[in-house]
């Protein structure tokens, strides 16, 4: 059922006499209950009328957002223990594989088939890290087209916050409870959350070459910078444009120097294509993730917007021919390997071959990819005539690319090789 503002007035009107949400309210002022206290107002009311009720709460109080809670202790802790984790474990050389690998798409040249390599599965145990610094900035990050959870509670009105709320009592709430873990989740699927980078990958990134000094021209939400710390790496060096985001670095540094005080780091407050390119050191190992063209909308509406790519290069062919094709090519130039982690973005319903273009433009450095499994998500039960093909969709191994350039004989996976025959014997 969709509604319209006249309806939530009027259901608003309805049960105001009833239900005082602020008798609920914790100290954040976010209306909070247990599961008879949920249960007695969703009977009373109405799922609806209850919906429409905490909508409008949300869009005239403005609680503060329920961002997860995560400690300092919690961050130190986990990257620690990141530092400490044998990432050859997660790491499967293509021979290997006993599942079968699906990228999103099924036509790139150089598809997973013919020159993957291997695959990293990697999970999120050792975002909280990361996450600590930087989800407040994650979440307030849209989508073109799309409105960020933030967003949308800080500013939408009770019409968009109402949207968002149905999830609460359809199936993501089990529990039947209001708390702040029900509100983020419901966000999550009613709005766009930026993607967040698993720190562990990267730190396989970098025990895989063997890397010293690394270099990461889209710093992102500091996912790379964590992996970078709790890696065997020595120096590292990245750029971001967004100040918010950059000052979030400098405390990320601060903390982790605490822990690891033998690190190197320089980040420069700008975009990939002012990077001064000379001078930086000679770079073992360059990972990135560049944006996706204009997927997602870095520090929209914020100090130096219009230092993004998203927004200075407003073009696909721009952005192609004016930032991410020259910072490749500056990268590789200084690089003994770049791997990109980029898969074609497809905005407004038009999908861009940035992956074939990287390749093509560095054939001659092209090794393969390695593919970086990923959570799949149900396609819904139309798509499937039995439950066994949705069972044999559900096993496949979903894949974003890692797409690799160095020198041509190197083995990415001779350490997960070794650890795999030792077990044998």
């Amino acid at each position: 059922m969709m509604m319209n503002e006249q309806d939530i007035e009027e259901y608003h009107n309805i049960g105001k006499a009833t239900l005082n949400l602020k008798d609920y309210a914790n100290e954040n002022g976010l209306p909070i209950m247990d599961r008879i206290q949920f249960d007695r107002w969703t009977e009373e009311l109405g799922k609806e009328q209850f919906r429409v009720l905490l909508s409008q709460y949300i869009a005239e109080e403005r609680p503060k957002f329920p961002l997860k809670n995560i400690s300092h202790e919690d961050m130190r802790k986990n990257i620690i223990d990141l530092s400490k984790f044998d990432t050859s474990k997660i790491c499967t050389s293509k021979e290997q594989i006993e599942k079968k690998v699906f990228e999103k798409y099924e036509d790139y040249e150089y598809g997973f088939e013919k020159h993957g390599l291997g695959i990293i599965d990697g999970g999120n145990q050792f975002n909280l890290c990361s996450n600590y610094f930087h989800q407040h900035l994650r979440l307030n990050c849209s989508s073109y087209g799309f409105r960020a959870p933030l967003e949308v509670w800080q500013n939408g009105n009770a019409k968009d916050i109402w949207k968002c709320l149905g999830p609460i009592w359809r199936g993501i709430n089990s529990e039947r409870v209001l708390k702040e873990a029900t509100y983020l989740s419901a966000f999550r699927l009613g709005t766009y959350i930026a993607t967040q980078f698993k720190p562990v990958v990267a730190k396989t990134i970098y025990d895989i070459t063997k890397a010293d000094t690394v270099l990461d021209t889209s710093c992102g939400w500091g996912d790379r910078l964590a992996g970078f710390f709790a890696s065997q790496a020595t120096h590292y060096y990245g750029c971001d444009p967004n100040p918010n985001t950059y000052k979030q670095y400098m405390k990320q540094i601060e903390e982790y120097t605490k822990i690891f005080p033998n690190k190197k780091v320089k980040i420069y407050n700008c975009g990939a294509e002012d990077l001064p390119y000379n001078e930086l050191p000679d770079i073992d190992c360059a990972f990135t993730s560049p944006p996706y063209f204009s997927t997602e909308e870095y520090n929209k509406g914020g100090e130096k917007e219009e230092n993004q790519s998203w927004f200075k290069f407003n073009e696909y062919e721009k952005w192609r021919d004016e930032f991410y094709l020259p910072v490749a090519d500056k990268t590789l130039a200084k690089s003994k390997f770049m791997l990109v982690n980029i898969m074609d973005p497809k905005v407004k319903n038009v999908r861009h071959r940035s992956s074939d273009e990287l390749i093509n433009r560095n054939r001659d450095k092209f090794i393969g990819q390695i593919g970086m499994v990923i959570m799949q998500r149900p396609q819904g039960n139309a798509k499937f005539k039995t439950k066994e093909e949705l069972n044999e969709f559900m096993a496949m191994k979903y894949i974003e690319n890692v797409w690799c350039f160095g020198p041509k004989d190197y083995d990415f996976f001779s350490a997960s090789r070794k650890g795999t025959l030792e077990n044998f014997l």
